[in-house]
């Protein structure tokens, strides 16, 4: 199978299933899918993230690194 953003040639179990609006916020299937490599899938992801936050007002932003530094500290520090 072939990644459809760069074109790659993958075993089809190599290729990941990305959603137009990411499944973490809603999206469902009929928003659009692709499949993906996960070089691409990953760098899509990012991205997807960047620009839903870049505009959002700076107190927004505070809160989002305070609670994904308190999720870090729970994650990473879980047995």
């Amino acid at each position: 199978m072939i990644c459809e953003k760069c074109k790659e040639e993958f075993m089809e179990k190599d290729l990941q299933l990305s959603h137009d609006t990411p499944r973490y916020i809603g999206g469902i299937d009929s928003d659009g899918r692709h499949y993906l490599c996960e070089k691409c899938h990953s760098i899509y992801e990012r991205l997807v993230f960047y620009f839903m936050t870049k505009d959002l007002p700076e107190n927004i932003k505070e809160a989002m690194r305070f609670k994904s530094k308190i999720f870090a500290e729970r994650w990473f520090n879980d047995s």
